[in-house]
């Protein structure tokens, strides 16, 4: 580290705000599923929040019913900084170059600002830096990693370097030349991602004809799921929840277990070709989300879920899901899921009446390997989109390490290259 480096505390750096504290909270109102509209009071959730960028569109609108608080509106030049979640999303920070109005922090969020000694993008940087996010993982508490605080008090003790502002921002010069090439990287990949799942949309909008029939006629069963409780490792079998739905198929990954081992749910039990559905859910996304059971899944369903058991003479169970998931029984979905609550909700009653398009089986199974071998096509580019962001991701660790270190700056007659850094 350059020796005219001074190093003190974020509180001793930070300005008084405007109800004299150095870190502002926010504030977690009950609001609206939706975001706010244009001129609506909103608050951010903390996706608005990501690794040095802010993503205001990440909003709830708030009730007509309450009162804003205008005191806690986010403003550009405001840094933020998520202090409560899962590890991952605890303690990220960003800088707001530039907001919409009436926009409020939550009470996951903190707001602050630095006097001036320091620059507001080079204060973004260390904060981003290797160095002080392992300082800031190590101040954070909870009982899991699943749920973790970061308290101000113990945020503000993260030390600071403030070399000369002449430093600084030629630091920020050089890293930004940098990583703006890295951002151009990696917008690329978030645009190649949503065209994967368009690629894949516009195959399933293609598929969508042939006989329209009624779900409730293509089922020799169907019914809602169990609403016993459920626990990690607990006593009782596996229940496949929302989050299990994954791709089409069933993931049990993060299993929960019934709590009673005498609870009896052998009718909630769940066999290969079963058909499941969320039918309730704050999320329009999620309602209507679908999935075949797989073989080797030895589980019931929870009460979220709606189960069909099809008719096999008449269709395959992974068409009938993919016909779900097309953009015209999407739509049709989200009409009947709708509520002004805030809460989706889809029942049997809803669900029976919705027409899927049912050619023959032959004319099914045909096109399900066309959409097999769009989706192996999927699979294998976003695997490689995945390797990349990685790259991006490790390349800029590495570059901010390297800028914090001293290592941009030197002496030498010129920056030292990304390989040299990378290699070092």
């Amino acid at each position: 580290m350059n020796g005219n480096w001074e190093w003190l505390t974020l509180d001793d750096v930070l300005i008084q705000q405007a109800n004299r504290k150095k870190v502002q909270q926010g504030w977690s109102p009950k609001c609206h599923a939706f975001p706010a509209a244009p001129g609506q009071w909103g608050v951010l959730k903390t996706t608005a929040i990501q690794a040095g960028r802010f993503e205001p569109e990440h909003n709830k609108a708030l009730p007509d019913h309450l009162a804003p608080k205008p005191g806690i509106e986010i403003e550009s030049g405001d840094l933020l900084v998520t202090c409560a979640g899962p590890r991952s999303r605890c303690g990220v920070p960003t800088l707001v170059r530039s907001t919409p109005q009436r926009l409020m922090m939550s009470g996951k969020m903190y707001r602050f600002r630095a006097d001036d000694r320091l620059a507001p993008r080079f204060l973004e940087l260390w904060l981003l830096s290797p160095d002080a996010q392992r300082q800031i993982d190590a101040m954070k508490t909870g009982i899991s990693d699943s749920g973790l605080n970061l308290t101000h008090g113990r945020f503000t003790r993260l030390p600071v370097p403030v070399p000369p502002l002449a430093e600084q921002h030629r630091i920020v010069d050089l890293l930004e030349d940098h990583l703006s090439r890295l951002d151009a990287a990696e917008s690329l990949v978030r645009t190649s991602l949503r065209r994967l799942t368009s690629l894949r949309q516009s195959a399933l909008s293609d598929f969508h004809d042939g006989d329209l029939t009624p779900l409730g006629e293509l089922a020799v069963d169907s019914g809602y799921g169990t609403s016993e409780k459920c626990v990690p490792d607990g006593p009782g079998p596996a229940v496949v929840r929302i989050p299990n739905l994954m791709n089409g198929r069933i993931d049990l990954f993060d299993e929960k277990r019934i709590a009673s081992a005498s609870a009896d749910v052998a009718r909630y039990r769940l066999a290969p070709g079963d058909l499941l559905i969320v039918r309730t859910n704050g999320s329009v996304d999620l309602i209507g989300r679908s999935a075949v059971v797989q073989d080797g899944v030895d589980a019931a369903f929870a009460s979220y879920l709606i189960r069909y058991q099809l008719r096999l003479d008449r269709v395959i169970p992974e068409w009938a899901q993919a016909m779900l998931s097309t953009p015209q029984v999407r739509a049709k979905i989200e009409t009947l899921a709708a509520s002004s609550a805030g809460q989706h909700n889809l029942s049997l009653g809803k669900l029976n009446p919705l027409e899927l398009p049912i050619p023959t089986l032959t004319v099914q199974a045909a096109r399900l390997g066309r959409l097999a071998d769009v989706d192996g096509k999927i699979s294998r580019l976003r695997a490689e989109l995945s390797a990349a962001e990685s790259r991006g991701v490790n390349l800029r660790r590495s570059l901010l390490a390297a800028a914090f270190a001293g290592r941009l700056t030197d002496s030498a007659s010129k920056p030292p290259a990304v390989e040299e850094i990378l290699n070092a």
